[in-house]
């Protein structure tokens, strides 16, 4: 699902190509540890954000750049990208509008449709934006295991729960610092 998300973001809603500059917030998580691995594999020269210590792992997926936000603010860093992936919401959504170059495209897959990112913004910076969520697709699913299969996709797990523990592993999931997926497993 994080690679489908991830996929159809990018490609469906900002139709990212290859050669364009992508910031990705929340790199190093389930979904977008998924759009590093994916934009990369599409030839867009990437950059992530996360902090300090998911560098070399945000590094270790194929991104160009990286930024800690937790040292900087990443739109005093990061400017004239072709499109933002916002994975993060909130105030981070609402800061990458200022890094994005005029014409540019900003789509989020934080929170719910009803936080979609501000027609004010859009007019401001003359950009323009979506709130995207997935559906399912085999074609694209076909395209995106082709990528593993070949190597240049790799799912990162974080965290094997039982499925007793969903509770814990929503509660994982809602603190935003886990590095990759969480993996809720049947008893055999």
């Amino acid at each position: 699902m994080g690679a489908l998300t991830a996929w159809q973001a990018m490609f469906d809603v900002a139709n990212l190509t290859s050669g364009q500059r992508i910031l990705i917030t929340g790199a190093s998580g389930g979904v977008g540890s998924m759009a590093v691995q994916l934009a990369k594999a599409k030839g867009a020269f990437v950059i992530g954000t996360a902090s300090g210590r998911n560098e070399e792992f945000v590094r270790s997926l194929g991104a160009d750049e990286f930024v800690d936000y937790t040292g900087q603010p990443f739109e005093e860093v990061v400017k004239n990208v072709d499109v933002v992936f916002d994975t993060v919401g909130s105030d981070t959504l609402e800061r990458a509008f200022q890094t994005l170059k005029p014409g540019g495209f900003l789509v989020s897959v934080a929170g719910n449709p009803s936080e979609t990112p501000s027609e004010e913004k859009v007019r401001e910076f003359g950009v323009e934006a979506a709130w995207s969520f997935s559906k399912p697709n085999p074609q694209e699913l076909a395209e995106i295991t082709k990528l593993v299969d070949e190597g240049q996709v790799k799912a990162h797990v974080s965290t094997v729960l039982p499925l007793a523990e969903v509770k814990k592993a929503h509660q994982l999931s809602q603190s935003g610092r886990t590095r990759g997926k969480i993996v809720l497993q049947v008893a055999a």
